[in-house]
């Protein structure tokens, strides 16, 4: 009965013990950022300042550092990317860096399996190989890995620490990714929700307006009822000069948008008309 109680005691013990989370000085963090069409995913660990010297102290100058703590920061981009001027292809990457007071060099490395610095570091492993200006900011307590700046199609991705920061610019593919959709889209066959996209899309870029056109008037066409469909016609005809179309529409828009109970584009539609008409 001893050994069976002595058992029972042992795996009760290893139970609790097994159950007490250990909280962590460098949690883990995992940022995903949609820019334009791709999306950007970072796992890493964020190490605080804690009133130490960071840079050229705890992380020395002009040595390989995991960027960030425990295991080794990853990256991943779903689609190919160019980064301060350098393409890369789609796929997940290990993020290496040896800073340095002016300027730090920024690594992304092929091998993610290791923990921390790889042992062997390997020349051949190296995908891109960039350098980047540091700059002095307000104090940041947390490491934080972050993208900025993000428009359609470009974004910023920024490591920042105590006093520091470095930026890199991002390039993404989303106007050869929309291309490539449109090319495909069958105008005849096509949804009222895709040629909607296609017609904002264009508008927004500075594209053919006609085309935009074409595509919003087949758009309102299949769906009487969208009020959003009908303020973007306005739009278009508006940068096209068709002002009594432009008029036309919001007005059907503003309707809808009454009946539904959208009182925002109900605002938008009135500020146009009154433009409109004050012409």
């Amino acid at each position: 009965m001893k050994p069976l109680f002595f058992l029972f005691a042992l795996f009760v013990t290893l139970s609790i013990h097994a159950q007490i989370p250990r909280p962590q000085l460098s949690p883990k963090a995992k940022l995903v950022q949609t820019v334009g069409l791709s999306e950007v995913t970072i796992d890493y660990a964020r190490p605080s300042v804690r009133e130490r010297t960071i840079f050229g102290d705890l992380v020395p100058y002009n040595v390989l550092w995991r960027t960030g703590a425990n295991r080794n920061t990853l990256i991943t981009f779903s689609h190919d990317v160019v980064i301060s001027g350098q393409p890369l292809s789609k796929g997940t990457y290990a993020l290496y860096t040896i800073p340095n007071k002016d300027a730090w060099m920024v690594f992304i490395y092929n091998k993610t399996d290791n923990w921390g610095t790889p042992v062997q570091w390997d020349e051949e492993q190296i995908s891109l190989a960039v350098r980047a200006e540091v700059q002095d900011i307000s104090h940041t307590e947390s490491f934080r890995i972050s993208i900025e700046k993000i428009t359609l199609d470009t974004a910023d991705l920024q490591l920042a620490w105590g006093k520091t920061a470095i930026q890199l610019p991002i390039v993404f593919p989303t106007s050869k990714i929309m291309e490539s959709n449109l090319s495909k889209m069958n105008v005849d066959t096509a949804s009222a929700n895709d040629l909607y996209t296609a017609a904002v899309y264009y508008f927004n870029n500075d594209k053919d307006l006609q085309k935009a056109k074409e595509w919003i008037t087949k758009a309102v066409a299949l769906r009487h009822d969208a009020f959003w469909f009908y303020r973007q016609k306005s739009l278009i005809h508006e940068a096209l000069g068709e002002l009594k179309m432009a008029i036309d529409a919001a007005q059907r828009s503003l309707e809808l948008a009454e009946s539904a109970g959208n009182q925002q584009y109900v605002n938008f539609n009135k500020k146009k008309l009154r433009e409109w008409t004050e012409k």
